[in-house]
């Protein structure tokens, strides 16, 4: 066959398949859309249940054989076409507008950066909530502002970094966020200063420019650096408590990580009682327990895992529904048989484990 045939045979078999190349190109087009297009939405949906006991090691520590506690997740991820339809659809999902969980001119992978540290305070809050409730001295010092975003406009933008710790600004130590914002309140917009931050174990210092974090109101005039912070402490408990998080975010684990350190410390207790646990619960340092989200999703990642009990907080003071509330709502709506249990304090969870009749086997 001559090259003139062969190409002629070609053409010929491509006009007469060209509407279906057509059509194919355009369908996968329409399936990469649906798949990778972001939407300015995040879906949740329920996450799982992680046994506690295999995450966590205490020094001298014993862990409970019979029963568990667990913490409980939940999945999501940003919105695209196909997983907008799906959350319409699914009564397991939920569709969140991305502004309820990005900061300003926040990114996903500096939303997430801001989960990872949340997860590692609220580890170092429960191994000292634990250690303070089983009768153990407990230090804390405080050590600096640890920088958990930065914004668009920020001078710090392409210097700091999330997780780097200020520890002086100029010549003044700065330990805690208040003193950090007691400087900033005698300085003005416009003014260099010398930040100096921990990255690691290595100590910087670099010049930057205040900017008026309140232009265009009333307030105009405060001088700030554009970045958010949080208390950087060093938490001292007697033994050594190990986490192995998984990559899991967010501060919501405090109160279950709390009762599974608490429970290796006091082997006699046996505080599940043989029961699996699961629940809830931002912890603070005075062993309260604040509220989170996604508790509607916690709940079933729970009852699928087999909890018996979720305990939830009883945030009363929170505006609507409580998360207790929501997770009771969402407990009979699925028809689960585990038990829904409030909670405002570790105390409160303790206490009632306490006074429960062992699980038979």
């Amino acid at each position: 066959m001559t090259d003139r045939a062969k190409n002629t045979k070609d053409d010929h078999w491509y006009r007469r398949h060209r509407l279906r190349l057509l059509l194919v190109l355009l369908a996968g087009m329409v399936i990469a859309m649906a798949v990778n297009y972001p939407l300015p939405y995040y879906v949740t949906r329920p996450g799982s249940a992680v046994e506690l006991g295999a995450m966590i090691e205490v020094e001298g520590g014993e862990k409970n054989r019979e029963g568990a506690f667990m913490l409980t997740t939940v999945r999501m991820g940003q919105a695209t076409p196909f997983w907008y339809l799906y959350a319409q659809l699914s009564p397991s999902a939920e569709l969140i507008e991305q502004e309820k969980f990005l900061l300003p001119g926040e990114t996903g992978e500096e939303f997430t950066q801001r989960e990872l540290l949340a997860m590692e305070n609220s580890q170092l809050l429960a191994s000292a909530v634990a250690f303070r409730l089983a009768g153990h001295d407990v230090t804390i010092e405080n050590r600096g502002v640890e920088v958990v975003r930065i914004t668009e406009n920020s001078p710090a933008k392409h210097v700091l970094k999330p997780g780097d710790v200020i520890v002086r600004l100029n010549e003044t130590e700065i330990r805690t966020m208040q003193e950090l914002l007691n400087y900033l309140s005698t300085r003005n917009p416009g003014e260099r200063v010398e930040v100096t931050y921990l990255r690691g174990q290595t100590e910087e210092t670099r010049q930057l420019t205040l900017i008026d974090l309140a232009a265009g109101t009333e307030e105009a005039g405060r001088a700030g650096l554009g970045i958010s912070v949080s208390n950087h402490q060093k938490i001292e408990v007697p033994k050594k408590v190990t986490v192995s998080s998984r990559n899991i975010g967010g501060p919501s684990a405090g109160l279950m990580m709390t009762l599974e350190i608490y429970d290796q410390l006091t082997k006699e207790l046996n505080l599940t009682r043989g029961y699996r646990i699961a629940g809830t619960g931002e912890i603070l340092f005075d062993g309260s327990v604040g509220r989170i989200g996604g508790v509607n999703h916690k709940v079933i990642a729970a009852d699928t895992a087999g909890a018996d009990i979720f305990f939830a907080p009883a945030d009363e003071e929170a505006e609507g529904r409580s998360n207790y509330q929501e997770a009771l709502d969402t407990a009979r709506r699925i028809g689960t048989d585990m038990r829904v249990v409030p909670v405002k304090t570790v105390q409160d969870a303790i206490d009632y484990l306490t006074k429960l009749e062992p699980k038979s086997s």
